[in-house]
C-alpha cells in the first residue's frame, strides 16, 4: 500500500483492489477524481473526514481537491 501526505490529507492506495482512500479532509471538501484522458470518474463533496473511490482499472488518474482551508491540490495516482 503507497501512502502520500500533503495539506493534512493522507491518501492511500491499495493496488491490490484499486481502493483509493483519502483520511484527514476537510467536511464540504469536494473531491473530483479524472481519468488520464480528463473524464470524469467520479466526485465527493466530504461530509466527514474520509472518502474512497474504486478505481475502475490499471492506469493513471488525476486528484483535485478543492477546500475553502487551502488551495487546490492536485495529486496523480498511478493503479
Amino acid at each position: 500500500m503507497k501512502a502520500a501526505r500533503n495539506s493534512g490529507i493522507c491518501m492511500k492506495l491499495d493496488d491490490f483492489t484499486g481502493v483509493l482512500s483519502l483520511e484527514h479532509l476537510d467536511v464540504n471538501t469536494m473531491v473530483y477524481l479524472y481519468s488520464e484522458q480528463g473524464e470524469l470518474i467520479g466526485k465527493i463533496h466530504s461530509t466527514k473526514s474520509s472518502a474512497t473511490f474504486t478505481l475502475p482499472q490499471k492506469g493513471m488518474y488525476v486528484l483535485v481537491i478543492h477546500c475553502l482551508s487551502y488551495p487546490v491540490e492536485v495529486r496523480r495516482v498511478i493503479y
